[in-house]
């Protein structure tokens, strides 16, 4: 099998429909022999950085010396982007060759699975043949019955919880809190970021069900802002570096990096080498394209990935340190539908001169005209652009050399943007 013809094949499965349970992933793994049995896993759920995290994680773990399996949704970059060794893509053979083999389940049957549950047992079966020492897993959604919550973890993280996917996770942070409890092991230590009273509750509820320990991050990290294209934290913890250094710019990441450095105590104490160094090194080379990533300058362009009101919210904190001078300050937004729109326009559109609305080209995206409304009742006055290559366009061809462009909402309108903007990365043809 070709890899176009592979492509093909996972494309006629289901993309956008949500299939909970895990039979359908077990099906999968049983036919590849259960590839997921044979190496340790590092579980990374959480409503909002748990991508972030899972790029940390890798690129320490990467620097300390250890051959590291990294899957992560969606992508970005190139559809094989979700599948990492060693940092870089699957290739597009070995790919291939899995579908080929996974071909039975996906061809024929009353209850297929979706794109993401056989995209989750091709990375594992990659891992497997790729011989890691280690795999950094990011939940799809939710946690309990998310495909890749057939693994059995070393440490489990849950980064934060907050409103998103509600018709599906639950209506409360609580409802959220216990979908992401999910992945709790018996006998595994959870690492949870900075949590709410009634969500810690929950959390400690689910854990102590299944006789999971769980531990708050509580590594002491400042943030010392942006030192070119890097922003500084200054560390105090026993056997941690004083300082990091981290290319991901955005201001929320100090709760990213406080939550990857319990992670990193965690695994030490569980035997795993990781050296100081190694956490410098690692944090300092971490590559995570559309998360506060400045793509061009003169004017400022920047993607961010902002698909929920929390990370909107934490854009808009950013802006505002990015770019004081509001007339200087332009947004090109564009959400998926079935999102919670008005409180991811709410803390954005207020604080920019311009604001452009558009649509990517996923079927779940709203309409640039169904935006507007939402952005014209915070009083801002859109310009919508039909497509996002057009909107980056249109406003970059009036954009002046000192103005910042903010480029956000989806991981959709993010990836088609960079498309279009972007510098080359590792990996890329």
């Amino acid at each position: 099998m070709e890899y176009a013809e592979s492509r093909r094949l996972l494309d006629r499965l289901p993309r956008f429909e949500v299939k909970p349970g895990l039979a359908r992933i077990q099906r999968l793994l049983s036919r590849l022999g259960h590839p997921e049995r044979s190496f340790p896993v590092i579980h990374v759920t959480g409503t909002n950085g748990k991508g972030s995290v899972v790029a940390m994680l890798a690129s320490l773990l990467e620097a300390a010396g250890h051959r590291v399996g990294r899957y992560t949704s969606p992508d970005v970059v190139d559809f094989r982007d979700r599948i990492c060794v060693a940092g870089e893509w699957i290739p597009e053979d070995a790919f291939a060759e899995v579908v080929a083999r996974l071909a039975p389940e996906l061809e024929a049957g009353a209850d297929l699975p979706s794109q993401f549950e056989a995209l989750t047992a091709i990375a594992f079966e990659h891992f497997r043949e790729a011989s890691v020492d280690v795999a950094v897993v990011e939940v799809g959604l939710g946690g309990r019955f998310d495909a890749t919550n057939v693994v059995m973890p070393i440490v489990t993280i849950l980064t934060n919880v907050s409103l998103d996917h509600t018709a599906l996770l639950g209506k409360s942070e609580s409802e959220i809190a216990w979908e992401k409890a999910g992945i709790a092991k018996p006998g595994v230590l959870m690492v949870t970021g900075s949590l709410s009273a009634d969500v810690d509750a929950v959390v400690r509820r689910e854990c102590g069900a299944v006789g999971a320990s769980i531990q708050t991050a509580g590594v002491a990290v400042e943030d010392q802002g942006l030192d070119g294209r890097f922003r500084v934290f200054d560390v105090r913890g026993e056997g941690l570096p004083s300082r990091l250094r981290l290319p991901l710019l955005g201001p929320y990441q100090r709760d990213n990096v406080q939550v990857v450095l319990a992670a990193v105590l965690a695994l030490r104490e569980a035997g795993w080498h990781i050296p100081p160094e190694a956490v410098v090194n690692g944090v300092a080379r971490v590559d995570w394209p559309g998360r506060w990533e400045v793509v061009a300058q003169d004017p400022t362009v920047i993607l961010d990935g902002a698909h929920n009101p929390a990370a909107a919210a934490a854009a808009a904190r950013a802006i505002e340190e990015w770019e004081p001078a509001h007339e200087r300050r332009v947004l090109l937004l564009g959400v998926l539908a079935d999102k919670d729109v008005a409180g991811i326009v709410a803390p954005l559109a207020p604080l920019f001169d311009r604001v452009g609305v558009t649509a990517s080209l996923s079927p779940r995206a709203l309409s640039p005209e169904d935006l507007s409304r939402y952005v014209e009742r915070v009083g801002a006055r859109p310009i919508r652009y039909d497509s996002v290559k057009q909107g980056v366009c249109g406003l970059l061809d009036v954009a002046d050399p000192r103005d910042t462009i903010l480029i956000t909402g989806s991981l959709t309108v993010v990836a088609e943007a960079r498309h279009v903007l972007a510098r080359p990365r590792k990996g890329e043809a």
